[in-house]
């Protein structure tokens, strides 16, 4: 699959509300089946079939589902937002640049991970959000600073004496959007997320990590 149809982007419900964050492939998808329009896309990299050219979508509108979702997806910022920038392993609270998502069994060893360990960490059942990689998951997921991820690499915790500070799960609520403000400027999606006062435009359903105090850029006052 070429990489462009891997970038994210934004959807949004018919009431205008974000409700998830997919990537492109998936947005096209629905546009495709008639589930979406598309409110904002890239032209400089149109997507583009025998019969069909559409631009690289960055923003869809859903036209029927107007509700929020109500299980709390997988994401790696999501898992930042969790644990509250916090790294599981020495505790200590961290600007979310300064986070990575580290995966408890790495994905590079999944396989050789006995399977009765292995099963701690799967997602629950009903819950795998893509069985092609079932390491993607709340169980298996936990904010971790620079320099621990780097310490732990692609070993088990229990090879060099590292320890949980808890044990991760499904939280019981996250908002349906978690992004940074960096990467949703870059993105165009900023006039869909905040209001005309530089704040989450739906403040229970979205999450900017990093938002600056004031951003009057996004929304010019009169």
């Amino acid at each position: 699959m070429p990489s462009v149809l891997l970038q994210p982007s934004l959807v949004l419900n018919s009431a205008f509300l974000p409700v998830s964050i997919v990537r492109a492939f998936e947005a096209l998808c629905l546009v495709v089946t008639e589930k979406a329009d598309i409110l904002s896309g890239d032209d400089r990299e149109p997507i583009r079939s025998q019969f069909l050219s559409f631009p690289l979508p960055r923003v869809i509108r859903l036209l029927s589902f107007s509700g929020m979702p109500t299980n709390p997806s997988w994401s790696r910022l999501k898992v930042l937002y969790r644990d509250d920038q916090t790294c599981a392993w020495c505790g200590v609270r961290r600007k979310i640049d300064q986070l990575d998502c580290d995966h408890i069994v790495p994905r590079s060893r999944w396989k050789e991970c006995p399977r009765d360990v292995r099963r701690k960490y799967e997602a629950l059942p009903g819950k795998l959000q893509n069985v092609h990689a079932p390491w993607n998951s709340w169980e298996n997921t936990v904010a971790s600073c620079r320099p621990c991820n780097a310490k732990k690499g692609n070993r088990f915790h229990w090879e060099i004496g590292l320890k949980l500070l808890w044990e991760p799960h499904e939280p019981e609520y996250v908002p349906s959007v978690v992004v940074s403000f960096e990467r949703a400027r870059q993105m165009g999606w900023l006039e869909y997320l905040l209001n005309t006062r530089g704040k989450p435009i739906f403040p229970s359903a979205v999450k900017i990590l990093a938002l600056p105090p004031i951003s009057r850029a996004v929304h010019p006052q009169p």
